[in-house]
């Protein structure tokens, strides 16, 4: 994200809890978040972010390697910024689906 004209980065932590996805966001200038919902629809990709301002939203895409995940970020104001996100190199492995609990 590059909001205010000065670039963001951080980690996007995201992975199984019980049956379904969560994780977290630590940005590189600022405390950790975590991420509250995430949705998967086909490509579509939709995520809410805890903040103390009250909550931040992902609206975006997945490519189809899943290796880019590219959309809005919408804050508790208002303000919209283009947000990508890349996956990097990992060996987490998910769980089969069967073994996934509620």
């Amino acid at each position: 994200m590059v909001p205010g004209g000065t670039p963001s980065f951080g980690l996007l932590s995201i992975g199984f809890v019980g049956a379904d996805y969560g994780g977290s966001l630590v940005p590189t200038r600022t405390a950790p978040v975590v991420l509250r919902k995430i949705d998967l629809d086909g490509n579509k990709v939709h995520m809410v972010v805890a903040s103390l301002g009250g909550d931040v939203l992902f609206n975006g895409t997945l490519s189809g390697k899943g290796d880019f995940m590219c959309g809005l970020v919408t804050y508790h104001g208002g303000e919209t910024f283009p947000m990508i996100a890349h996956k990097r190199p990992s060996t987490y492995q998910s769980p089969p689906q069967s073994q996934r609990t509620e």
